[in-house]
């Protein structure tokens, strides 16, 4: 038995290092260039020019710029300069070359902005941490609520049409009174704050990139992109909202333009090859069929390009923002805490 064991412990390591072997691979493949663009309606096109590498080329990955690159914009068929705003509807086509890489080019149409009607919100308190105080320095107040907003836009029949929201809190950065306004205000500075930052997604088309098994797993989950594909053809009244929202003011002097704080949202209409790029951005950050791609058990997630190389992405977005003004209830509030 001792002489068995001391073979099969001299075998293990021979065993084991057939399991393992150099690989170096030499990958036939040539860098072509790379083309990556987000047009806005309305915002000077930019244009990133560069090249693709392998995962083995570190040098390429420090370094993949093209100085060579010579770059041309069509719009409507038309050359147009680095000064051209592109419109709603334009047609617009990128080409780029270079002697070393060869040539890229990809085309893109700029999407008709929404027309966003019937905005309707509804704030409410849920505590006051700190109830309006009255100070030598003027009011104090740390509200917490929350609020459901809902809004219409026009979706036509005749296309397939992509979607992305996003927004930001916005407020006074502070009122510092000089001479001239000393008349108007008794008091030369104050505080407020506001923070809102629990997006609420109240409504389906927030859910449309879940998976049926990531829901069945307990990954469900919510982006702020969507296609029409609920309500083609139809006026779309979109439903969020935000939670635990935090509303802090400090010296108050009782100026309501002190309290011009709200959500500035903003409703872009993209083109596929954004939506078809998010998609894929979203798949592969982490989700579970993101995940169990990266351990082998499920199919790769691949990525997405509309570039003729295969190499990058041209997309195009046209915003309509509206401004969800908070400075009414606000007053109200701090006027009649108890109700």
């Amino acid at each position: 038995m001792a002489l068995l064991k001391k073979i099969h412990l001299l075998l293990l390591p021979l065993l084991l290092t057939s399991c393992y072997e150099d690989f170096d691979p030499r990958l036939d493949t040539k860098p072509v260039l790379c083309l990556n663009s987000l047009i806005t309606a309305g915002n000077p096109i930019n244009v990133k020019v560069s090249r693709s590498w392998v995962y083995t080329d570190e040098q390429g990955e420090q370094d993949h710029s093209v100085d060579d690159a010579r770059l041309e914009i069509y719009a409507n068929g038309q050359p147009v300069g680095s000064d051209y705003l592109p419109k709603e509807g334009d047609r617009i086509r990128i080409h780029a070359s270079s002697l070393k890489y060869g040539e890229a080019e990809a085309e893109v149409t700029v999407p008709i902005a929404a027309e966003i009607s019937n905005v309707v919100f509804t704030p409410s308190v849920i505590r006051f941490s700190n109830k309006p105080v009255h100070t030598e320095s003027g009011i104090d107040a740390n509200m917490t609520f929350d609020i459901r907003i809902s809004m219409d836009f026009e979706n036509p029949e005749a296309s397939d049409d992509f979607y992305r929201m996003s927004y930001l809190t916005y407020m006074p950065q502070g009122f510092w009174a000089d001479d001239e306004l000393m008349d108007q205000h008794s008091r030369s500075a104050y505080y407020v704050g506001l923070w809102g930052e629990n997006f609420d997604a109240l409504d389906p088309v927030f859910y449309e990139q879940t998976d049926a098994f990531e829901d069945i797993m307990g990954g469900s989950y919510y982006t702020l992109f969507f296609s029409d594909r609920q309500f083609r053809g139809k006026t779309k009244s979109l439903t969020y909202g935000f939670s635990d929202c935090r509303f802090l003011i400090s010296e108050w002097d009782g100026n309501p333009e002190s309290l011009d704080c709200g959500w500035l949202v903003t409703l872009f209409s993209i083109s596929e090859s954004y939506y078809n790029w998010l998609c894929y951005a979203e798949q592969a950050s982490g989700f579970i069929l993101g995940d169990l791609a990266d351990m082998g058990l499920s199919e790769p997630v691949w990525g997405y390009s509309n570039v003729s190389t295969g190499a990058g992405v041209v997309a195009a977005q046209s915003p309509a923002t509206v401004k969800i003004d908070l400075s009414d209830f606000l007053l109200k509030a701090l006027e009649n805490p108890d109700i």
